[in-house]
Order: C-alpha cells, then structure tokens, then sequence
C-alpha cells in the first residue's frame, strides 16, 4: 500500500474523532487486532481476517450524532466477514 494507507498510532487519531466513535475504535484496535489507517480524509479501521481483502470501515470526522456513528461502526465490525474469534 502507499503511503497515504500508512498506519496510524491511537494518539494521532484520539484528537481528530468523536470521544464515542474513538471509544470503538480504541477497543478494536487494542483488543480486536483491528489496523488503524488514515485514508480519505480522516480514517479507517481494517479487520484482522481480511488476508487479501480489503474489508474495512471508514470513520467519520465530524458526525452529526457521534452515538450513532459509534453504533455504526461498531455494527459493521461485529459483521465480520470470518466471523473469527477475535470478535466475540
């Protein structure tokens, strides 16, 4: 990938997201080995089981109801194509 797709540390992202979507995202990350990327204008989160897919969840920057957008993205990530161990 190039390097627009470069990996991001939680920190970088801590600033730029809602306190609710980040709150998900900080538990895929850290506890589902879910990939943290900047891509488009904020970021992604990529699944762990996608080995030669690109199966992932954009995050939006700024959201109109932050809950919400959390309730989303943490949706998608239980929808795991693999359904692998890792989510449950």
């Amino acid at each position: 990938m190039g390097e627009a797709w470069a990996e991001v540390d939680l920190k970088d992202a801590r600033t730029s997201l809602d306190k609710e979507i980040y709150a998900v995202v900080e538990d895929l990350v850290k506890n589902k080995g879910w990939r943290l990327r900047a891509q488009g204008h904020k970021y992604a989160v990529y699944c762990p089981c996608t080995e030669g897919r690109a199966n992932f969840i954009t995050l939006p920057g700024t959201s109109r109801n932050p809950g919400n957008a959390a309730k989303r993205v943490k949706r998608s990530a239980s929808r795991c194509p693999d359904r692998h161990d890792l989510m449950k």
